[in-house]
């Protein structure tokens, strides 16, 4: 009888970490492929974003904080914006982000404050297109805030501060966003 129900916990354990296991690979799986929309989307901005004075001899995408995008965004380093080659810089802090045409903040810190929007990224990155993963974070004074929804990205476009930076958003950009702040339609 015990070699029974040992034999019956034996399967029952191998059945959980199988089960937890393949739980783990899915949920993986699903976070990659998450990570891949969101950096083709960084990418597809190029297009659909305008800069109005864009300087320099590359164009570049800075991630501010942890990096959740790992090396998906490697690939856009052989493509171009206007003739200019695409660089992806990784920092620390925002402080360390200068000369950059997007800016994805991963960093909690980086947050901006409803009561005063957009005061940390303005003064910071006012040529720059603002994006960022953090909940709420277009509705709370950032450009574009990728939000799931029924386990889909969707796109938070606050079309006031995109406007007040001086860039241009595509009209086709913002029929497949959800706009938020003081300019909702």
């Amino acid at each position: 009888m015990k070699d029974g129900l040992s034999r019956h916990l034996l399967v029952a354990v191998a059945r959980l970490f199988l089960l937890s296991t393949l739980t783990v690979g899915i949920a993986q799986a699903e976070e990659n492929l998450e990570y891949k929309i969101k950096a083709a989307y960084l990418y597809n901005f190029t297009k659909f974003i305008t800069w109005p004075d864009l300087q320099g001899a590359t164009f570049n995408i800075c991630l501010v904080g942890g990096d959740p995008f790992q090396e998906l965004l490697d690939s856009l380093e052989a493509k171009t914006v206007q003739d200019k080659p695409i660089r992806i810089f990784r920092y620390d802090n925002i402080r360390q982000a200068k000369n950059c045409q997007i800016v994805y903040l991963d960093n909690p810190d980086t947050r901006v404050n409803a009561a005063s929007p957009n005061t940390l990224l303005v003064g910071k990155l006012s040529d720059s297109l603002t994006v960022s993963s953090q909940p709420f974070f277009a509705e709370s004074g950032g450009m574009i805030g990728f939000a799931l929804e029924q386990e889909k990205v969707k796109l938070h476009v606050n079309l006031k501060v995109l406007k007040q930076s001086g860039l241009g958003i595509s009209a086709k950009l913002i029929e497949v966003s959800t706009i938020v702040g003081e300019d909702e339609l």
